[in-house]
C-alpha cells in the first residue's frame, strides 16, 4: 500500500470513528490552518484513487486532524464527567 492510499484509508477512519462529514472536516482545518477548504477538497482526498477527481491527502491535514478530533473527544469526555 502506497502512501498515498495509506492517508486515504486514515481520513475515511477518522472520519467514521468521529462521525465527521467532509464538510465538519473543512471547517475544522480552516478553522486550525486560516485557509479556505470546502468540503469538495476533503472529498477528493478520501475519493477512490480511480476517480479523475482524487487528490493525496496531504500529511499536514491528517496530523492536524487527528490531534484537534483527540482535543475535541477529550473535551467531551470531560464534559459529561462534570
Amino acid at each position: 500500500m502506497t502512501e498515498i492510499e495509506r492517508n486515504k484509508e486514515r481520513l475515511k477512519k477518522l472520519m467514521l470513528l468521529h462521525g465527521k462529514t467532509s464538510r465538519h472536516i473543512a471547517i475544522l482545518l480552516a478553522r486550525v490552518t486560516g485557509d479556505r477548504l470546502s468540503a469538495r477538497t476533503v472529498q477528493s482526498w478520501s475519493a477512490s484513487p480511480n476517480l479523475v477527481s482524487a487528490r493525496p491527502c496531504p500529511g499536514w491535514a491528517l496530523y492536524i486532524l487527528e490531534t484537534e478530533l483527540q482535543i475535541i473527544a477529550e473535551e467531551n469526555l470531560m464534559n459529561r464527567k462534570y
